[in-house]
Order: structure tokens, then C-alpha cells, then sequence
């Protein structure tokens, strides 16, 4: 009985072995389910430093590819915004702004894409975007306003549209807009 404590103990400690892992060239004693018949394990670990170039240049697409959804997600937010909205709004019904345009005004490109901040929560929009007409002709509306806090409406310092040859003031032919 004594004979049979010691190679208990050396099967214990094989096993635990196995758990804490292998190392390379060892050999380890596992025990199976029927007891008596043990088995050995003889496995290279791999190479931690293999593939690291591979491994960098997928986090580095992960990144980029995760950074710029993360600029589509945003930047939708903004062009569905209600100040954006209301923009497209005023632009669609002003008279000069179809005179330089066309009807069907749209925004730009394929891809809208709006310019700066568009924080109305803080009070504060300074926003770049360009839009086009039926005629063909591309223009670029920029809207600069702000408030001090929420219970007031925005202050329109600058709200405009540049087509290749003049720039159309939009608060002029629309003194009285809020965007709230």
C-alpha cells in the first residue's frame, strides 16, 4: 500500500502539470477515465512571435475599419438631424436658392457628408455641407449659430449658400427662422 501512495502522488502532480500547460518537449502523464491505462503527451507549443506581422496588419484593418463605421454612424446623425432637416427645408422653398440650383435640391455626392460640429445639446453649430439642384450646379450651405442655454432659441450669426459665382445670404430672405 505504501508502494502505491508514491505513484498516486506522481499522478497528481502529472496532472496538474497538464492543467498548468505544456512545455516544449515535456512529457506528461494524463490520467483517462478507465485509470490504468495512462497517457503521454509529446506537443510543440507554437511560437508566440509567429505571424505577429499578420497579426498587426489585421488589428490595423480591424481599426480602420472600426473607425471609419464609427465616422458613417456619426455623420448620419447629423445629416438626419433636425437642424440639417430644417435646412434642407428653408433651401428647398427659398426662391433664390432654386434660382441658382434648380428644383430638387439634394445633398451632394453620393455619400452626404456634413462639416463640423453639430452639438445643439451644448448650443453650438458651425456645419459645412454641399448640396445640388436640378441643374447640375453644386453648392455649399454653411450654417454657423448658437444659444446659451435651452431655454433660449439658436442665434443664426451666418447661414449661406455658395454657388461658383455668388454667395446667397439664406438669413436675409429668412429673418425670422428657428430651428428649435
Amino acid at each position: 500500500m505504501m508502494s502505491m501512495l508514491p505513484s498516486r502522488m506522481l499522478r497528481q502532480r502529472t496532472a496538474l502539470a497538464a492543467v498548468r500547460g505544456l512545455r516544449t518537449g515535456s512529457r506528461v502523464m494524463v490520467e483517462l477515465k478507465d485509470k490504468e491505462r495512462p497517457m503521454t503527451v509529446n506537443a510543440e507549443l507554437p511560437d508566440p512571435m509567429a505571424g505577429r506581422r499578420k497579426r498587426i496588419a489585421a488589428f490595423a484593418a480591424f481599426s480602420l475599419a472600426t473607425g471609419s463605421a464609427l465616422a458613417v454612424i456619426f455623420n448620419y446623425e447629423k445629416t438626419e438631424s433636425a437642424i440639417v432637416s430644417n435646412t434642407m427645408y428653408y433651401m428647398r422653398r427659398s426662391g433664390q436658392t432654386i434660382d441658382a440650383l434648380g428644383e430638387n435640391i439634394e445633398f451632394a455626392g453620393v455619400i452626404p457628408w456634413v462639416w463640423g460640429e453639430l452639438n445643439p445639446v451644448a448650443g453650438k453649430i458651425n456645419i459645412t455641407f454641399s448640396v445640388k439642384g436640378k441643374k447640375g450646379v453644386t453648392g455649399i450651405v454653411k450654417l454657423v449659430a448658437d444659444r446659451e442655454n435651452r431655454r433660449e432659441e439658436f442665434r443664426i450669426h451666418e447661414w449661406s449658400l455658395t454657388v461658383p459665382d455668388k454667395k446667397i445670404d439664406l438669413l436675409a430672405e429668412n429673418p425670422h427662422s428657428s430651428f428649435d
